[in-house]
């Protein structure tokens, strides 16, 4: 908001009420500090900011540390106009000598995109300028729709020959032999449509990262771009919480489906729990009781871990349309299957552990959910071959039934260490899960994360 919107105390009213920190109108402000030119001067509504210097023309924003009538100077009030007003020089010079990052580095991300219409102006659609253009958008969290279409026709025709090079020169390394790359994006409410933005990856991990994180109706999107279209690419390079990133021009990825996410209000969660909500009930109150006897003491692998798997598991199960005594079975398997942890860390034998104190503890042991509490830890060759040496027909099928949903909902767990790659190498790999259904569920497994307990 200008300086010069602010001409009246009902102004001021108006803009307060809006959650501006207005402190002079436009008149009031030479007479505290004449040495800010006023018409420079900005009101920004967000968290820790107030008044701000703002001179779009050569693109240079300061933090003036005043809110409302209150200045906050390191160097005093007697000589705070100096301090600014040499700061405000040095960014001057930064922008005569073409150092775009030192001005752009504390904008807030939205005058950051208005920034860039005003960098357009002031360098034209040159190799400096696309080069600072994407050093933004990879590090700011601004809408699409936010950047001008100026903006976006000038990315094509500023992007010299080196920057193309260096681009496939980045995508070679993962993608030499596909000339087109399957892309994906995470969106939920207030998100850019697909159709309209910019900002994809090749990884899903990162897409269900923004979809899960940024409010409700989680989606993902799964399309298909063209090397040739893809105007720059960030591989994530090894660096905590990097995201592997494609930049491409709105509608250029193509094929696009729609893979829709449940939470706990979706209507297919809802009606799949009321069907066992009675029997998780009971099997809730027994994971309370298993553990407290157990006392093994642990944190990533304790009661609370049980119950989500418990509840994950009974609502894939119920997906899964698993028969009453199947779902009894992944009932106890669930419960049971950490039981014989003695530390959070790799220990290959506590599958075994748990099946024999299942085995000593249950009064109705089933061998399918014995077999599963054993082997949900072991490699994967050596359970097929176990599951088929133990049993056969039926009941093989129902083993390897309730393990699968057992092992997803173990896995759909893992959102308490993040998502895998997104600064995580041990939390949920959505490429892992062997159902579906069970990628639709990670919303839910957040919620259970934040809201399933021990008792009522």
């Amino acid at each position: 908001m200008p300086l010069s919107a602010i001409r009246t105390e009902s102004d001021k009213t108006r803009y307060e009420k809006k959650g501006y920190l207005i402190g002079y109108t436009y008149d009031e402000w030479p007479e505290k500090y004449p040495q800010i030119p006023r018409d420079n001067v900005y009101y920004v509504c967000g968290l820790n900011v107030g008044t701000v210097y703002y001179d779009k023309k050569n693109v240079v924003y300061l933090d003036l540390r005043i809110y409302g009538r209150e200045m906050l100077s390191l160097g005093g009030k007697e000589n705070y106009e100096e301090t600014m007003l040499r700061a405000i020089h040095k960014q001057e010079e930064h922008s005569r000598k073409g150092e775009y990052g030192h001005l752009f580095l504390t904008m807030p991300d939205g005058i950051r995109m208005d920034a860039m219409n005003h960098l357009l102006d002031l360098e034209g659609p040159t190799e400096r300028f696309y080069g600072n253009f994407m050093a933004q958008y990879a590090t700011s969290n601004f809408l699409c729709k936010n950047i001008s279409k100026r903006v976006l026709n000038a990315l094509g025709k500023s992007k010299s020959d080196k920057q193309k090079a260096a681009t496939q020169e980045r995508l070679e390394l993962l993608y030499s032999d596909k000339p087109v790359i399957t892309v994906y994006r995470g969106e939920a409410d207030g998100s850019t449509d697909y159709q309209k933005a910019m900002s994809w990856t090749p990884d899903i991990n990162v897409a269900y990262f923004f979809a899960t994180r940024l409010g409700k109706n989680a989606k993902i999107r799964i399309g298909k771009l063209y090397r040739k279209d893809v105007l720059e690419y960030f591989p994530a390079d090894g660096d905590e919480g990097a995201e592997e990133e494609i930049i491409t021009m709105p509608g250029k990825v193509k094929n696009v489906r729609t893979e829709y996410l449940l939470d706990a209000d979706s209507e297919d969660v809802l009606r799949l729990a009321v069907g066992f909500m009675e029997r998780y009930t009971f099997w809730r109150d027994e994971t309370a009781r298993l553990h407290e006897d157990a006392d093994n003491s642990l944190n990533a692998h304790d009661a609370l871990h049980a119950v989500r798997v418990l509840f994950l598991s009974m609502v894939l199960g119920a997906h899964e349309k698993l028969r009453p005594e199947e779902m009894e079975a992944l009932c106890a398997a669930a419960v049971y299957h950490d039981i014989g942890r003695t530390h959070d860390g790799d220990e290959l034998d506590h599958g075994r552990a748990g099946a024999e104190y299942y085995h000593n503890e249950a009064t109705d042991v089933s061998p399918i959910a014995e077999a599963v509490i054993e082997l949900h830890c072991a490699e994967k060759e050596a359970v097929e071959q176990e599951l088929a040496r133990r049993f056969s027909g039926r009941d093989l099928e129902s083993a390897q039934k309730i393990l699968r949903v057992l092992e997803d909902a173990d896995a759909l767990d893992r959102v308490r260490f993040g998502l895998f790659g997104m600064g995580s190498r041990d939390g949920l790999d959505v490429r892992r899960l062997q159902c579906d259904f069970a990628r639709k569920l990670v919303p839910l497994a957040m919620q259970c994360l934040r809201g399933l307990s021990l008792g009522d």
